[in-house]
């Protein structure tokens, strides 16, 4: 599935007033909640719900604070599919710009610390980035009590407090989520689901040898543009069990099905990418058409069995 945009604000009346974690008397969620709320709407948009005042009393039964500040990768020990992958202090250097933009790119948002002020020092504030735009981030800050994703809301317009983007933020945290991934969705761009368009010519799985995912594969069945299982950046498309792509190697019938064997395929509407052939059984059929249930985002692949 895509990330949605879920806005929640630390200043709601439903929890604001609440203590967070195990700080002091006065830190309280609408007072240094930032980084707990950004939490909640990254793991709300990628299909966990959860408001901060849930997670705030998940994350303590986890122990998952020290103080007031949230343990970053106590998260998965409340969502096991949502694991910390990277967490980059950065305010005597230049953010990673590059390994941020990727992520976007894989579906996957950052959370990052900006300045919320110009005066010496850092002022320190959370804040979930979404979607790259020029020199730019849209973000969802937690600390207006504005519950509005139609509207774009820059990170530079308000945190530049004079630097450059690569200098505006000063820590970042990244988090995959498994069965998260594709385009996100953003202010200009529909939200809602609109029926699919009649393929042009081409994009149609042609007749010819193929082959299907195995109905054990529940999981569903990620193809990827290159053979690297090591994150979920080059996933162009996931597939459910008993979906039928083209073969489009000479050799592909004899891949399918052999462990540790991978075989390039197109899928209905048009995508090629490489799949794990062990997942795969032959179809000599032409293709169906698609499967009217979406197909999941890139999703958590189970481990390679051993060769026979």
């Amino acid at each position: 599935m895509s990330f949605k945009l879920v806005y929640l604000s630390q200043q709601d009346p439903q929890w604001k007033n609440d203590l967070l974690g195990f700080g002091d008397p006065g830190d309280t969620i609408g007072y240094v909640g930032c980084a707990l709320t950004s939490t909640a709407m990254l793991l709300s948009g990628h299909g966990y719900p959860e408001t901060p005042k849930t997670l705030n009393e998940k994350l303590k039964n986890a122990g998952g604070f020290v103080s007031s500040a949230i343990a970053w990768s106590a998260v998965s020990k409340i969502h096991p599919n949502v694991t910390l992958k990277a967490f980059i202090p950065c305010s005597t250097s230049d953010a990673p710009l590059a390994q941020i933009d990727a992520a976007l790119a894989a579906g996957q948002p950052a959370i990052v610390q900006v300045d919320t002020s110009p005066a010496p020092g850092i002022q320190t504030h959370w804040v979930v980035i979404y979607a790259r735009k020029g020199d730019d981030y849209l973000m969802l800050d937690p600390w207006p009590y504005q519950p509005d994703i139609t509207k774009e809301d820059y990170l530079m317009k308000r945190y530049a407090q004079g630097n450059t983007l690569k200098r505006a933020i000063s820590h970042v945290i990244l988090y995959e989520a498994y069965g998260s991934g594709g385009p996100i969705s953003t202010p200009s761009t529909p939200t809602t689901t609109t029926p699919p368009s009649t393929p042009t010519t081409g994009t149609t799985t042609p007749g010819g040898p193929s082959a299907r995912v195995k109905a054990d594969v529940t999981w569903g069945l990620n193809i990827r543009s290159s053979i690297d299982t090591s994150s979920m950046a080059n996933v162009v498309a996931s597939v459910p069990a008993g979906t039928q792509l083209l073969l489009l190697e000479a050799d592909g019938p004899s891949k399918v099905g052999a462990v540790n064997q991978w075989v390039r395929v197109r899928t209905q509407d048009g995508k090629e990418g490489f799949a794990a052939a062990w997942y795969l059984e032959k179809v000599e059929a032409p293709a169906p058409a698609q499967p009217t249930a979406p197909a999941p985002g890139p999703v958590k692949e189970a481990p390679v069995p051993a060769p026979p």
